[in-house]
């Protein structure tokens, strides 16, 4: 874990490597999504809750197909074995293609309940144009990347990471998010992600602090009854 102010310490982020469940998507969920650049790492992140309150985190990754062992150079990980290994989507081309990702979160909006879609500003005309392209009307939710926004979310991360509360199951690309995650402050003490300060990418945890934070403030449709998800 970086040692300059680190955001998730590595016995943490460890103990809340549980396997994730699919029955925790299943009645509603949330997804995060940070676009990052056309030619690096795009994270798309999906949250969900379980009978016994823990949060669990199914993230997918997409980067370029050309360039990526250059990449995995530049950066010191091993986006080309991840590749291989089904962990990380490669699109065609020199750049993420964003047609790739709109139909992506068209097919989980159908095959889930997905209450929100948060996204950062940066970029999402793009997807926009591809997800009208093939007609999709998504619910989409604007995610400033400011102290303003991003520190509830940062202390809605921490908070459940610290309590046990979320099951991440050691995805090896958020993983290396989370190692590579740091935090910057404010003068009111405000925290957000800062990337200029990591040493590596920290797309996916972005991503999920995205998704965490507009699901840990969301009114709940169902409920729990006798230990099963009843819908209100």
């Amino acid at each position: 874990v970086n040692m300059v102010n680190p955001l998730i310490s590595r016995a943490v982020w460890e103990a809340c490597g549980g396997e994730i469940e699919e029955d925790a998507f299943l009645i509603e969920c949330w997804i995060g999504l940070d676009l990052s650049a056309r030619n690096d790492l795009t994270a798309l992140v999906m949250t969900g809750k379980d009978q016994f309150g823990v949060w669990h985190i199914r993230p997918e990754f997409y980067a370029p197909e050309t360039g990526v062992h250059e990449r995995a150079h530049r950066d010191r990980e091993p986006y080309d074995v991840w590749a291989r290994e089904g962990l990380l989507t490669l699109t065609p081309g020199a750049s993420v293609d964003y047609g790739v990702i709109a139909q992506r979160l068209a097919e989980l909006c159908s095959d889930y309940n997905v209450r929100e879609i948060a996204f950062d500003r940066w970029r999402i005309d793009i997807l926009k144009t591809e997800l009208a392209r093939i007609g999709a009307e998504l619910p989409l939710v604007p995610f400033g990347q400011g102290f303003k926004d991003m520190t509830p979310a940062v202390d809605a991360v921490e908070s459940l990471l610290l309590n046990g509360k979320v099951k991440h199951g050691m995805h090896p690309i958020l993983t290396m998010c989370a190692s590579n995650a740091v935090a910057t402050r404010d003068p009111s003490g405000n925290r957000k992600m800062d990337k200029s300060k990591s040493t590596g990418r920290i797309d996916g945890l972005v991503a999920m602090a995205m998704a965490l934070g507009r699901a840990s403030c969301a009114e709940p449709q169902e409920e729990y009854a006798s230990g099963r998800l009843v819908a209100l």
